[in-house]
């Protein structure tokens, strides 16, 4: 008897999520070849099972995609500012986000706090399938390692028991259930990924345009180039090493994206390095995408969750708030590199770091750096060029909100 009224109950749940109308995804616009993803059934809200209602911070398991011919079930964390302050969900509407976590991490609970702190419905998934406070997981799809993520192609593994097929369809799943509830407005959805999660980002946010706005942090495209994923693929085959690229490299996928990018990253990333970063943020037009080079920036989940000019960018997106500062035409002239910069309020300070060091790995590159010339009536930031020269350098600046920006890199 107790399990058929918790059946009932899970359909009526179900049923009032779905009824509110969700917007499905635009996939002609995903002009390749073979697509693995079914982005119309993505878009279909998953069936959902509560686990915990009781505090500020809910947890659920939703119907994931299947997993070696069997289903799944993909547990997350959800709030939003009603939630958060202890009171019922009414009639207010907030914007949402998707929160993608990295290489071992899990659904963080604080993560979407702090989201809805800042005004918005949020949901975080676990990609591991083994959320460790939740006991009663019992149908978990693949592992986060690089067996899961590359290795078993190698087997004959089908693409859809891949780690990254599975990530990126539970990811759609849950921006479309995010959508299904009656307090999200569906026109005002974003996302953001750390790492992996940054990766999953670039994926997601090009297949999936009912995104507004999505911000990559740390992960980028063109995995076969960066000083530590190059490492795995290369110990596959050629011919998978290829059909790994082509069906699971962010480069496939994004010059079709249609939400604004905010590019989040440091330049010493272990992960992420200069040259294939470069051009990722390049796969996106000009127009549509922002940069946020930050000097020195730690790899990490909180260190990724705490650039707050990803809010900022989200807010200029979807209520149409001032925007971060841009910088615009370099140019390299004589002695001096100079920048156009357009911003909604005054720079405070700008830097130019640089390195002519070809060397070292990513994260060992050794960097210099020099104050610029800000010019607030033409908008131009300059710097001499160093005696020395330099292989590679950007502008980083803040303005007076202390919210910054930079230049994409320059490389000689």
């Amino acid at each position: 008897m107790k399990k058929l009224i918790f059946f009932l109950l899970l359909s009526v749940q179900i049923s009032h999520a779905q009824q509110k109308h969700v917007p499905v995804i635009d996939d002609k616009i995903i002009k390749v070849d073979t697509l693995l993803w079914d982005l119309k059934t993505l878009s279909k809200a998953p069936e959902i099972e509560w686990f915990d209602k009781t505090g500020n911070i809910h947890s659920l398991f939703y119907k994931g995609v299947d997993y070696n011919g069997k289903p799944t079930q993909v547990f997350a964390y959800y709030s939003n500012p009603d939630l958060l302050l202890g009171k019922k969900t009414g009639k207010t509407k907030f914007p949402g986000v998707v929160l993608l976590h990295g290489g071992g991490g899990k659904a963080f609970k604080e993560w979407v706090e702090k989201w809805a702190a800042e005004g918005y419905a949020a949901i975080a998934m676990d990609f591991s399938g083994k959320q460790e406070d939740v006991k009663a997981y019992t149908s978990p799809g693949p592992e986060q390692g690089d067996t899961d993520k590359f290795y078993k192609l190698e087997t004959g593994s089908d693409l859809k028991n891949m780690w990254t097929y599975q990530a990126v369809a539970n990811a759609i799943l849950a921006h479309s259930l995010l959508l299904s509830f009656p307090e999200v407005e569906i026109t005002k959805t974003c996302l953001t990924g750390i790492s992996w999660g940054g990766y999953l980002t670039c994926l997601v946010g090009s297949l999936d345009n009912r995104f507004k706005a999505a911000a990559p942090v740390y992960g980028c495209a063109f995995y076969d180039e960066s000083d530590i994923f190059k490492v795995p693929l290369e110990k596959l085959s050629p011919a998978i090493r290829k059909k790994w690229m082509k069906y699971f490299d962010p480069s496939s996928y994004m010059s079709f994206a249609k939400p604004q990018f905010l590019f989040v990253n440091g330049n010493k990333d272990r992960f992420y390095n200069v040259i294939p970063y470069d051009k990722t943020y390049k796969l996106i037009a000009e127009t549509q995408r922002s940069m946020c080079l930050i000097p020195d920036m730690k790899h990490g989940h909180e260190a990724g969750w705490e650039p707050h000019e990803i809010r900022y960018l989200f807010e200029s997106v979807i209520n149409q708030a001032p925007p971060l500062p841009k910088v615009k035409q370099i140019a390299i002239k004589d002695s001096l590199i100079t920048v156009s910069y357009s911003s909604p309020v005054s720079i405070w300070t700008a830097d130019f770091y640089y390195s002519n060091d070809t060397t070292s790995l990513n994260e060992t590159r050794v960097w210099n750096s020099q104050k610029v010339n800000i010019d607030p009536k033409t908008k131009i930031l300059s710097s001499p060029i160093p005696k020395e020269g330099f292989k590679y350098g950007f502008f980083y600046l803040k303005d007076h909100r202390n919210v910054s920006a930079s230049s994409e890199f320059i490389i000689n």
